[in-house]
């Protein structure tokens, strides 16, 4: 006995009345919405597993949104780890090494005008 569909007119496919006995419509007119899967991982160390869930997608939207919210709390916020007395040891630093640096530089400096002097270059006669 074939059945024909209540929105439509169409005759409903006899595989989905076996799967679905009571259904009143087709495939195309049918409410139900496809289902989301998610992968979840079980278990801790060595002793872990997958399992996948096929959800609506009403159900997904909610879960991730619990997982977001989750997230923000969670995560740690970088302390301030340097006190006033480090970061004033760390400036003295910094001052010696930019002063060696500018010594370095003028002695080089000094070091290619000895060397272009008259004295060192040769008489062209």
């Amino acid at each position: 006995m074939s059945r024909y569909c209540k929105v439509c007119g169409v005759e409903i496919d006899p595989r989905r009345i076996a799967i679905l006995p009571d259904t009143q419509t087709c495939t195309q007119h049918s409410t139900a919405e496809k289902k989301v899967a998610m992968v979840v991982q079980m278990g801790e160390g060595d002793h872990t597993w997958t399992e996948t869930y096929a959800v609506d997608r009403e159900v997904y939207d909610k879960i991730q949104e619990a997982e977001k919210n989750f997230r923000k709390t969670t995560t740690p916020k970088k302390p301030k780890v340097k006190s006033t007395e480090e970061e004033e040891e760390l400036s003295v630093l910094d001052e010696i090494e930019e002063e060696t640096d500018v010594l370095e530089d003028e002695e080089y400096i000094d070091d290619e005008a000895d060397y272009s002097s008259d004295e060192y270059t040769e008489d062209e006669d």
